[in-house]
């Protein structure tokens, strides 16, 4: 049996695969560089007891080659819990490449929690802008929706401030601890994610997330070449498709595929089956 993961900040993607029945399951998130050993146990430990697995093809944030310790320590856990020494770490980067453009060509974004970017070739990561995490960077993602929208909320900007306490059962102060005396302040800021999505009709709020989504693409995109079409992963993504195509066209770009799990690609990908966009020639 193989097994394919797809993990962001927050959750996971494991899909078991025997060639013949495929099952889907979803647990917390693993991010390498920013869960402990023990919290990467704890999420492994929410898994069902499965048949033998033979190959685990994890794609993870914080793995890949430019964390080589973080991937080392994600390899060793799956390795103890699974009992197989088939594995491979690679980032949740090159895993929305390959979901996105198969064998093909074309930039390929994640916009989930935090954010990220490549132009990509072949099912490789050509080059990379750096996301910088939610503190320094990760324009356009959940957590900066949320930054954004409190920011909002509070300095006056938007003014949706009294309807979103009632509605959050949060009070100033709670926010105030939530983002910077607890952990998982992105997985905190990324969960105000849906109250914004319903009041897209503000036109404060909707002009919020437009602007997100045009930093995102000025700050991350602009060194990629130009003409290749932007295929986007993620949460974020596709419950604000329509905006961020808006913005991503503002910008000068052609917007490609907007899905919210590369679960569907990376099957393809694995099974050796050429990405059907690719042989559409669809970018």
């Amino acid at each position: 049996m193989i097994l394919l993961a797809d993990s962001g900040s927050t959750k996971c993607t494991w899909i078991f695969d025997d060639g013949s029945r495929r099952r889907e399951i979803r647990t917390h998130g693993i991010n390498a560089v920013q869960h402990t050993d023990t919290q990467i146990r704890a999420t492994l430990s929410e898994l069902p007891v499965t048949g033998p697995v033979t190959a685990i093809r994890f794609y993870g944030a914080g793995c890949g080659a430019t964390f080589p310790e973080a991937s080392r320590r994600v390899r060793d856990e799956l390795a103890r819990h699974f009992a197989t020494d088939d594995i491979t770490i690679e980032s949740d980067l090159t895993a929305a490449a390959r979901a996105l453009w198969g064998h093909g060509e074309g930039i390929a974004c994640i916009l989930g929690t935090g954010s990220n970017s490549c132009h990509c070739r072949d099912g490789a990561v050509v080059s990379n802008t750096p996301p910088l995490g939610y503190i320094l960077g990760d324009e356009g993602s959940g957590a900066a929706l949320g930054r954004a929208l409190l920011n909002g909320l509070f300095k006056g900007q938007i003014p949706l401030r009294e309807e979103f306490l009632r509605t959050s059962g949060l009070t100033y102060e709670e926010i105030i601890r939530r983002v910077y005396r607890e952990p998982f302040a992105n997985r905190f800021l990324a969960s105000l994610a849906p109250f914004i999505r319903s009041h897209t009709d503000c036109p404060e709020a909707r002009e919020m997330v437009v602007g997100a989504f045009r930093e995102f693409a000025r700050r991350n995109l602009s060194g990629y070449p130009r003409g290749l079409t932007v295929g986007c992963i993620g949460g974020v993504a596709a419950h604000f498709e329509e905006l961020l195509r808006e913005a991503l066209v503002a910008e000068g770009y052609r917007a490609g595929t907007i899905v919210e799990s590369p679960a569907e690609g990376l099957i393809a990908y694995h099974h050796g089956e050429t990405n059907h966009r690719t042989e559409l020639g669809i970018r």
